[in-house]
């Protein structure tokens, strides 16, 4: 789809559906991509120009609406890898703009706090993206700015729960592998009903060919890649 075609619209189940044709499925996750990849072009030189770098703004951002917090906070917040976002407060410490104080109730965890260089920045960075939201909801009545709100809520959501679907699933055919295999095993018995002596059988993995089945297992193994 060219920068400026129109959105395109394919013949799936979403395009059968009552009312006339709507986009291809494809079509929504590339319409979210290139959103967010404006976003982050637009953005990123300024982001730069106050001395922060990637994945750090969110962070001081968070600090500067909510106050001091832990790093398990804020890791759980953005569902961000604990160490990844051990790294970036470091990194944040080091050009001054948080500092780090022992927790009175858990001597064992840290506070991590703005400095009055942390919330200069912060609060820079907070007006340049509150800047940058009224330039991408220009043309957006109040009503289809709450709509818009909702819709990300929504698909934020749905993507959760699926996730979580998918976690479910696998670990019951997991737990189901386990109890056949267990039996099977002593007599060497593999998947298809044969006799090895290799060992016990085993779960196959889906192959690559199947995509569905591949992404659902990657994704219950905790495999899939960040920022895909």
């Amino acid at each position: 789809m060219a920068q400026d075609d129109p959105v395109q619209t394919g013949r799936g189940a979403a395009a059968d559906a009552p009312g006339g044709d709507e986009p291809d499925l494809i079509t929504y996750r590339s319409l979210l991509f290139r959103a967010s990849h404006a976003q982050r072009a637009l953005l990123h030189p300024f982001m730069a120009s106050i001395g922060l770098g990637t994945g750090q703004p969110k962070l001081l951002s968070y600090l500067n609406h909510f106050g001091p917090c832990s790093q398990r906070e804020l890791a759980d917040y953005y569902e961000l890898d604990p160490a990844g976002v051990s790294r970036a407060l470091d990194a944040l410490e080091r050009k001054g703009f948080v500092t780090f104080e022992t927790n009175a109730e858990d001597r064992r965890a840290k506070v991590v706090t703005l400095t009055s260089d942390g919330c200069r920045v912060a609060r820079a960075w907070d007006a340049a993206c509150r800047e940058e939201a009224s330039a991408m909801l220009t043309g957006f009545t109040r009503e289809e700015r709450l709509a818009f709100a909702d819709y990300l809520t929504r698909a934020r959501t749905n993507l959760r729960a699926y996730e979580r679907e998918l976690i479910d699933a696998r670990n019951d055919r997991d737990a189901r592998a386990v109890r056949v295999a267990q039996p099977a095993a002593a007599e060497g018995v593999t998947n298809d009903g044969s006799r090895s002596a290799d060992g016990p059988a085993v779960t196959p993995t889906p192959a690559a060919t199947d995509a569905p089945a591949a992404f659902a297992s990657a994704v219950a193994t905790g495999k899939e890649a960040h920022h895909a």
